[in-house]
């Protein structure tokens, strides 16, 4: 079965015929397991070098730190797409997002260890136990502390996290299989030209269904961990595509003038009001 879009997408990056066009989701895949591997080592250097006070100190701070890192790097590398645009066409025309999609490829895929960080449990890595108590206690689930019995904590947080995560699997899939991989990837940035108009029904439920899966994989795993740490790392994935939503819609409000503007105040972006559910759910339904 040919994906939508892929025969526009190989149209635009001619460096890429045939299977060659797979080295930009391996790059991205390399990126994102390194980053990973460079979350997990910050998060154990501490147990690592116990004997350095000052890394005992600051052991809870730097799985937070360590997310808010890859998760700026990834949304910059994605920005400059945005930020670069113009000089590259002015400089390298038609070649400009060949040159640039590869920086977009990558920091998509940082934010996937983002997201797997958050269903990490911290003080169960090896070489063993986290050396600062605080870390502990961050990386213990809270619903014991709301009054949930412990024999039910693990359950519940398997299976309401397991509900979102089917849930924003669906939204991905479908978002692919509707819009195709030339929207996802952005060629119409560089192309406005070449175009169309979405008009889905989707679009009158929620503004951004591509950003709504990776939000609702993120609220996953803050489910499934339940803690304070996975909290904080939903508020960077939270934020993460809160950034990326603002610097699209500049791009949308200067393209469309008013009207996106006013749909904008209609339609929310990241949320599925419950006089929509028929029409959302019809949504992850298309194209089964």
């Amino acid at each position: 079965m040919k994906l939508k879009g892929i025969d526009k997408l190989r149209e635009k990056l001619p460096a890429y015929p045939g299977r060659k066009i797979y080295l930009l989701p391996l790059k991205g895949a390399v990126a994102a397991i390194l980053a990973y591997i460079f979350l997990i080592f910050l998060d154990i250097i501490p147990r690592l070098f116990s004997d350095i006070p000052v890394l005992v100190t600051i052991e809870p701070l730097l799985p937070i730190l360590g997310t808010i890192f890859i998760g700026a790097l990834g949304i910059s590398l994605v920005g400059t797409l945005w930020r670069r645009r113009d000089s590259m066409k002015s400089q390298y025309g038609q070649l400009s997002y060949q040159m640039m999609i590869q920086k977009g490829v990558i920091g998509i895929c940082l934010i996937l260890p983002v997201i797997l960080h958050a269903f990490t449990s911290i003080r169960s890595l090896p070489p063993g136990p986290p050396v600062n108590d605080l870390t502990i206690q961050f990386s213990r689930s809270l619903l014991p502390t709301l009054g949930v019995p412990p024999e039910l904590d693990i359950w519940i947080r398997l299976v309401l996290s397991g509900i979102i995560m089917v849930l924003g699997l669906l939204v991905m899939r479908s978002s692919i299989f509707t819009f195709g991989f030339d929207y996802m990837t952005v060629v119409y940035l560089y192309f406005p030209e070449e175009s169309e108009i979405q008009d889905h029904e989707i679009y009158s439920v929620v503004r951004h269904p591509v950003y709504l899966a990776g939000v609702l994989l993120g609220a996953a795993a803050f489910i499934f961990r339940f803690s304070v740490y996975s909290i904080l790392f939903f508020v960077i994935v939270y934020l993460i595509f809160k950034v990326q939503i603002r610097r699209e819609e500049r791009e949308l409000i200067e393209r469309f003038g008013e009207g996106y503007a006013e749909y904008r105040e209609k339609v929310p972006a990241l949320l599925v009001r419950p006089r929509n559910y028929r029409s959302f759910f019809k949504f992850l339904r298309s194209s089964i």
